[in-house]
């Protein structure tokens, strides 16, 4: 294994990175609460679900840090992913980059599953990427209609009612 228990340290690094340059500090701080309830509540409630209850999943010597089994800095590293999401879906007033945006993060959560089942940190049992897939864009589909009907994406509204 490389970098064993420190992959989740490495994904909310690399996430928190990305936030910090793509968002103005002024967004992070009015998101923080949201982005520590939904993306860490969200991550937390996913992992516990697939891995403690219905066995879909297994992390393996992935994370420093485990509660109940659950890698808490890899789903700590929703937190950032959620806030950096959520400024871009507000930035863009385009619907194809809006598009790329809502299936890019999936495809980004996907990757790193990936990287961590290529690693032997993640062991899948009767799951696979496609369904990893799958539920990420189910949940960032949710979180964009949280945002739309919150009356946080004027711009998608702008675009609505074109």
């Amino acid at each position: 294994m490389i970098l064993e228990y420190f992959a989740g340290l490495l994904a909310f690094a690399g996430s928190s990175v990305l936030m910090f340059i793509l968002v103005p500090w002024q967004r992070v701080k009015d998101s923080a609460a949201e982005g520590v309830i939904i993306g860490l509540g969200i991550a937390f409630a996913l992992i516990y679900i697939m891995q403690n209850y219905l066995g879909l999943w297994n992390f393996n010597r992935a994370d420093l840090i485990n509660i109940a089994g659950i890698p808490f800095f890899l789903s700590a590293a929703w937190i950032p992913a959620v806030i950096l999401f959520w400024h871009l879906l507000a930035q863009y007033k385009n619907w194809t980059l809006v598009l790329v945006v809502l299936l890019a993060f999936p495809l980004a959560a996907t990757f790193v599953q990936l990287m961590l089942v290529n690693n032997n940190m993640l062991i899948f049992r009767n799951w696979n990427l496609y369904f990893t897939y799958l539920v990420s864009l189910s949940i960032h589909i949710a979180m964009l209609g949280y945002l739309y009907y919150t009356n946080r994406l004027n711009n998608l509204k702008e675009m609505v009612n074109k």
